[in-house]
C-alpha cells in the first residue's frame, strides 16, 4: 500500500462519521480509531511516523507463529459490545486453552440492546482471544482462534 493511499484513506475515515475501521490488504491490517486528542500514530514493521488528525492507524502485521499455524479465527458477525460471560457475576463462557464443540456458545455480543450468541464454527481449542469483556467489536473484527 502507498502512503498517498493511507493519506487518502485517513482523509476518507476523517470525514466519515465512523469512529472504527479496520482493513487488510496484501497482508497488512490497518485499524482506524477516532479519539478525541488530535494525534495519528502510523505504526509499521519498519518505522514510526505521527501526523495531526483524529485517527489512529495501526498497520502491525502479526507474524507470530501461533497466528500462521493452524487455526480458524471467529469473527465478529455484527458491531457491538462483546460479553465473554452470559452475567457479571458468572465466570466467561471459554478461556485460552478451553477444548470447545462446534456450536458451542463462546460469547455473547450486545446490539442495539439484543443479545446474540457467537458460537464455535468447529470442534477445537482456544489459542487465543483478541478482545477484552465489554468491548466494542467491529462487523468482521477477531474474536477467538480456534485450533486443533
Amino acid at each position: 500500500m502507498e502512503l498517498k493511499d493511507v493519506k487518502e484513506l485517513l482523509k476518507a475515515f476523517d470525514e466519515s462519521n465512523s469512529s472504527y475501521l479496520s482493513v487488510e490488504i496484501d497482508n497488512t491490517k490497518i485499524k482506524l480509531k477516532k479519539y478525541s486528542e488530535q494525534k495519528v500514530v502510523v505504526e509499521n514493521t519498519t518505522q514510526v511516523c505521527e501526523q495531526s488528525s483524529l485517527a489512529q492507524i495501526d498497520s502491525n502485521v502479526d507474524n507470530s507463529p501461533e497466528l500462521q499455524l493452524d487455526g480458524e479465527q471467529v469473527l465478529a458477525p455484527l458491531v457491538g459490545v462483546f460479553y465473554a460471560a452470559p452475567s457479571p457475576e458468572e465466570d466467561a463462557y471459554v478461556q485460552v486453552g478451553d477444548t470447545v464443540k462446534k456450536g458451542q456458545v463462546l460469547c455473547l455480543i450486545e446490539a442495539m440492546k439484543m443479545m446474540s450468541e457467537i458460537t464455535a464454527p468447529k470442534d477445537g481449542v482456544i489459542k487465543k482471544i483478541f478482545v477484552k469483556n465489554q468491548d466494542v467489536v467491529e462487523f468482521e473484527q477477531p474474536l477467538f482462534l480456534i485450533g486443533d
